[in-house]
């Protein structure tokens, strides 16, 4: 009996891996977006390297900490958070955020200033991306419309591959002759002459994802590319966070000059 137990689960592993060989990328994403439904907490952190908006031929990197919590009835920002921006050390916190759904608070504690931003005052702040592209809620809600529109897309599953020990799918999205943001303000705009393309690897098992490597070029300067780099670990899912993680009361703020912030 035991053997035709171990025989079962290993022709059960067998047909597993084979269906997971065969699905497509699209498959992949759909299964992404259903994953990412079950999750209403999350705490994870981020390495990232990018581009330097401010000179092209500078790389500038940024490490993070960060804790998101579900919801649904904010449309563009989509969860309270709690993130942490730290310096080069990864020790200290040089910047720091906490959203608690209707207010916004930018702590900088390298000019201790805590910038405000009142999103029930100001409900224009609703349409501004803040960090929204770097939550899971963020990456569905771009994968969706992905879907949605893919005659805009070309969506493409390349060989898997691993990060942290973890196995990969690897997806790679291009956009050619439009240009988006990412986040919950997705959409679409004619620009002639840009070329995009996003690479995410996603964990076979729980179909999230642990790295997205983004560049985009224009035809006229192929060589000049913006590039992006961000890799998440040590994730937890669905843990228990105290009220607390969200507190933007005035106490939060404590030793920090307040601004206001508005609209412009």
């Amino acid at each position: 009996m035991k053997v035709n137990g171990i025989l079962y689960f290993l022709t059960a592993l067998i047909i597993l891996s084979s269906c997971k060989e065969k699905e497509t990328a699209s498959e992949i994403l759909k299964k992404t977006i259903k994953a990412i439904d079950t999750i209403e907490t999350i705490y994870y952190k981020q390495d990232m390297t990018r581009t330097n908006p401010r000179n092209v031929n500078d790389t500038i990197f940024r490490y993070r900490e960060m804790y998101f919590k579900r919801l649904n009835s904010d449309s563009i920002v989509g969860v309270k958070g709690h993130w942490y921006m730290y310096t080069n050390d990864k020790i200290n916190v040089s910047f720091e955020d906490i959203y608690d759904g209707n207010r916004l608070i930018r702590k900088n504690n390298r000019d201790s200033v805590a910038r405000i931003y009142d999103l029930v005052k100001y409900p224009d702040f609703k349409r501004k991306h803040f960090w929204s592209h770097n939550t899971i809620y963020g990456m569905q809600y771009e994968f969706k419309h992905i879907l949605d529109n893919a005659d805009s897309y070309s969506i493409e599953r390349i060989n898997d591959t691993t990060i942290g020990g973890k196995y990969c799918f690897q997806i790679i999205i291009r956009l050619e002759n439009k240009m988006t943001m990412p986040g919950f303000a997705t959409k679409l705009e004619d620009n002639e002459g840009i070329i995009s393309k996003t690479q995410y690897l996603i964990d076979k098992q729980k179909y999230y994802p642990l790295r997205m490597k983004g560049e985009s070029y224009s035809t006229e300067s192929p060589e000049q590319k913006i590039f992006i780099d961000q890799k998440y670990y040590d994730i937890k899912f669905n843990l228990k966070i105290e009220n607390n993680q969200f507190n933007t009361s005035l106490e939060s703020t404590t030793g920090f000059e307040m601004q206001e912030m508005k609209p412009k």
